[in-house]
């Protein structure tokens, strides 16, 4: 109905432009505005004949602008009506211009250049938005998840810069949520990125990047925003955030500060900018995905839902960022923040176990606070030793600690515990980088990471009468941990493009990591220590040396190239564990050949086949039990091993970035030749799993996605749909090897409009059915999420956005199974630009409680969350 009704309201306008003696005029600007803010409606420029077309959904009192270069412009007023045709023809006369005065241009709302695409940020504006994050869920081919991280085409973004700066790397959230839309005049997509910029043009590179450039009025000042807000019908509830801002030329700050208790999670931010593996395919680096390993978590997640529905929290947070242009050749970057959280989250539910001939039901009532401290610091300096040669340093310094209480009614039994979760980081990497000839770099890096996780559990139930049946009096457990490494690299990166475009690629390096692995498990009665069980105790030293030679070569043949790429790593392993001591030195190849096609420049034809080899991580190879949850265990190999998989992938694009029509399909197969699974003991009272290498897991999945944008109508439509298929092993209370195959199918569509009037809507509707198969029994779950967001421009001091949502399981009671949840947001800008005045709604329905269900090869279960109540805030900004 929406649609037909748009589609009614279309109007044409079109005539011919022609000078003082009828000759026509080519190129000249025809612009559809409205009559008393002058905003652009439409727009059009003339052909070789004088002549233009112009569409547009507005009606009522119009102006006509027309404008050439050399000619006078010249207004007019018209009347649109409902479908309305009308004819406008025009004699321009020549005049003249100073052009060190004037000048006359006209942008359009999309150009491509090269590798770059420019939006021009007014286009895309509708009057609503905030920050950042709110211009980039406007431009086509730009996705920004609920978690706001960022995709083009598919890609998650390597950064965002500002004015070619990057303050966060892969933390970009922190600017992208923050960072006043007003100040962004263009939005830069920068495909084929090199995060070295010496590297532009040798390395083959398929990174996306987005660069925001400035306003003229907000370079070089200082600027930012205050805004905070209150609520006003609701319980005690508070949103404060500041941001104040320079972009010189020479010096560059972002300062940040945030205060809430309305669910904005600003501390999975904070851990994405910490724990972000930045640029991990990058040539020249290493260690990325090195990190410290912790034994025991209490989670706070909610599968499928925002995040900020269930955050009950008190969340404070400082960052100070700052660039220093120090000389012509050195730059400094400084990051610094600190972030504070007090969370609290409520769940209960049943979990309903069932294998062979064993049944039962667990039923858990849980109630988790959480304090959260993190500091971090980052340091960076860039030496521009001449236009050839660079040297870069990066120090990474975290310090944190998580204290997690909780109160658990587990089948009726009162359980607290406590967790104590600390992490101290020190990270160092420095980098040479030389272009010795026009086609030729050499990388060298170095890099040095040492990081503590020290854990202390307890809790005050016994539930494990079975597993340590001669124990009598104990009342609670204690279980002490900790994972501290060493982890040293470097590495040689040579990459050689030549004149025929061809690539070749090589680097040698030499990586150790040192895992010291310690865990300690307490019966108790109060503070006596009744039973230290050695079975259940852990001190494990780890050592791998790697020594690597790696080689490459893409081969380019006109619109084709296929390359092979080869690894061999020697290592040299070694395991000390309190009765054991093993060593080993296998050598590994690793292997991957890619094909690529442009037929053209809308299609494009990709595949890889490869063949990898993996070692095993100090989290495999422990001996003994550790406690991983108030009723779980589990145990490693205590042996090493070395895993291997083969995957083939090949997917087909049609379109390109920008284009009204981009479509997708992508195939994947993986084969894991080895893999690790469980053999598990499941009890009422308590679970125990070890791991074994079990050959023979496959996975198989396919996606496809549509994207079209229909002119006519002003809308965007997206269609997705994937499959999944994996088929894997593992043992279940001393069955054999039993197989489950696992079915996921995901679809849906979304469609946005792009009106220029007052009304604009995006709505989307996702099914997800998952299908698991065992042996004796095959489990169904489908979910289904839609919503439908509307915004309102009544004016420019006024608008409006109601945002809803719908969550539907199939395998809840019919009371329960469907959730809505509405929210809603009122901006209101008087004439003083620099203040905005909103009134934010969420959760307007009050909904209390959200029930998912979900299924696995071993049990069922179905979770009941605690919401935050409905709340209204009255929020004040002012911009400066």
């Amino acid at each position: 109905m929406l649609l037909g009704n748009f589609l009614s309201a279309q109007s044409t306008v079109s005539g011919t432009v022609t000078d003082s003696i009828s000759n026509p005029i080519a190129s000249a600007n025809v612009f559809l505005k409205q009559k008393e803010t002058q905003a652009i409606i439409a727009f059009a420029y003339t052909n070789q004949k004088g002549k233009y077309v112009l569409q547009a959904d507005a009606i009522g009192e119009l102006t006509l602008s027309f404008s050439g270069l050399g000619y006078a412009t010249k207004d007019i007023d018209i009347m649109l009506k409902d479908g309305t045709t009308v004819q406008k023809d025009m004699v321009l006369y020549a005049t003249s211009y100073e052009l060190d005065e004037v000048v006359i241009q006209s942008e359009r709302a999309i150009t491509e250049k090269k590798d770059t695409i420019v939006f021009n940020a007014s286009s895309f504006k509708q009057g609503e938005e905030t920050v950042v994050e709110d211009l980039l869920k406007k431009l086509p081919g730009v996705d920004v998840s609920d978690t706001g991280t960022i995709k083009v085409d598919g890609k998650e973004v390597e950064k965002v810069m500002i004015e070619g700066d990057d303050f966060f790397k892969k933390g970009y959230k922190l600017l992208t949520k923050n960072l006043d839309v007003n100040a962004v005049d263009k939005v830069e997509v920068l495909r084929r990125y090199s995060n070295n910029k010496l590297l532009k043009g040798i390395e083959e590179s398929e990174k996306v990047a987005l660069n925001l450039k400035l306003d003229e009025d907000f370079k070089r000042a200082w600027f930012g925003t205050i805004s905070p807000g209150y609520g006003v019908v609701s319980e005690n509830r508070y949103d404060v955030d500041a941001t104040i801002s320079s972009f010189g030329k020479k010096n560059k700050y972002f300062l940040l500060g945030s205060l809430n208790n309305v669910g904005e999670d600003v501390t999975d931010d904070v851990r994405g900018l910490i724990d972000a593996q930045n640029y991990t395919e990058e040539p020249g680096s290493i260690g990325e995905d090195q990190r410290a390993y912790g034994l025991i978590s209490m989670n706070t997640n909610v599968p499928g839902l925002k995040k900020s529905r269930t955050n009950f929290n008190n969340a404070e947070l400082v960052s100070l960022n700052s660039i220093f242009k120090l000389s012509s050749k050195i730059d400094l970057k400084v990051l610094g923040l600190f972030n504070a959280d007090d969370n609290r989250f409520f769940k209960d539910g049943f979990d309903t176990f069932f294998s062979n001939t064993t049944e039962f039901t667990n039923t858990e009532k849980y109630t988790l606070g959480k304090a959260t401290n993190v500091g971090f610091g980052r340091i960076e300096l860039k030496y521009d030793i001449s236009n050839t040669k660079m040297l870069e340093y990066e120090g990474k310094y975290n310090r944190s600690r998580i204290e997690t209480d909780s109160q658990l009614l587990f089948n009726e039994i009162e359980n607290n515990e406590n967790l104590d979760d600390q992490n101290v980081l020190h990270d160092h990497m420095i980098k040479f980088s030389s272009r010795y000839k026009s086609n030729k770099v050499l990388l060298l890096t170095g890099r040095y990471i040492n990081e503590k996780k020290p854990q202390k559990y307890g809790t005050d139930q016994f539930l494990f009468e079975e597993l340590f049946p001669s124990i009598q009096e104990v009342n609670n457990i204690k279980q002490f941990s900790e994972n501290k490494f060493n982890y040293t690299g470097i590495k040689a990166h040579i990459l050689d493009r030549k004149k025929n475009k061809d690539l070749l690629d090589f680097g040698v390096g030499y990586e150790f990591r040192e895992d010291r692995l310690f865990s300690e498990f307490f019966l108790k009665e109060t503070e006596n220590i009744v039973l230290n069980p050695q079975e259940y105790r852990n001190m494990t030293q780890y050592q791998t040396h790697d020594l690597y030679l790696s080689a490459g070569y893409r081969k380019k043949l006109n619109d084709v190239s296929v390359a092979l790429h080869v690894e061999g790593h020697q290592l040299f392993n070694s395991l000390d564990e309190i009765n054991k001591k093993l060593k080993e030195s296998p050598f590994l190849m690793n292997s991957k050949l890619d094909f690529k096609w442009e037929i053209n420049k809308a299609n494009k034809v990709f595949a890889f086949a490869e063949n990898r080899n993996s070692n095993a991580r100090v989290s495999d190879v422990y001996t003994n039990h550790v406690l991983t949850g108030y009723r779980s265990f589990s145990r490693g190999t205590g042996e090493f091993n070395q895993l291997n998989s083969t995957r083939v992938f090949a997917g087909y694009n049609l379109g390109n970035f920008g284009d009204r029509f981009i479509a997708n399909i992508t195939l994947s197969y993986i084969k894991d030749n080895d893999f690790l699974s469980t053999n598990a003991v499941i009890a009422q009272n308590f679970v125990q799993t070890t791991k074994l290498v079990i050959p023979d897991r496959e996975f198989y999945s396919v996606n496809s996605g549509l994207d079209r944008y229909i002119r006519f109508i002003r809308n965007n439509i997206k269609i997705k749909f994937g499959y999944s298929q994996t088929e894997f092993k593992n043992i279940v209370n001393n069955t054999s090897l039993r197989s489950i195959i696992n079915q996921n199918y995901r679809y849906g569509f979304e469609i946005r409009s792009g009106f220029r009037g007052i009304f604009n809507y995006h709505f989307g509707t996702a099914w997800d059915t998952t299908e698991i198969e065992t042996i004796i029994t095959t489990n169904t779950a489908i979910q289904n999420t839609s919503f439908l967001d509307v915004s309102f421009v009544l004016n420019s001091k006024l608008n409006m956005q109601l945002q809803s949502e719908r969550y539907y399981f199939n395998n809840l009671d019919n009371d329960d199974d469907t959730y809505y949840f509405l929210d809603f947001e009122i901006n209101y800008k008087p004439k003083n630009k620099s203040l905005n005045f909103s009134l934010i709604g969420n959760n307007v329905l009050d909904t209390k409680v959200f029930r998912n269900y979900s299924i696995s090869d071993t049990n069922i279960s179905s979770t009941e969350y605690r919401l935050l109540p409905r709340y209204v805030l009255l929020k004040a900004s002012y911009r400066f």
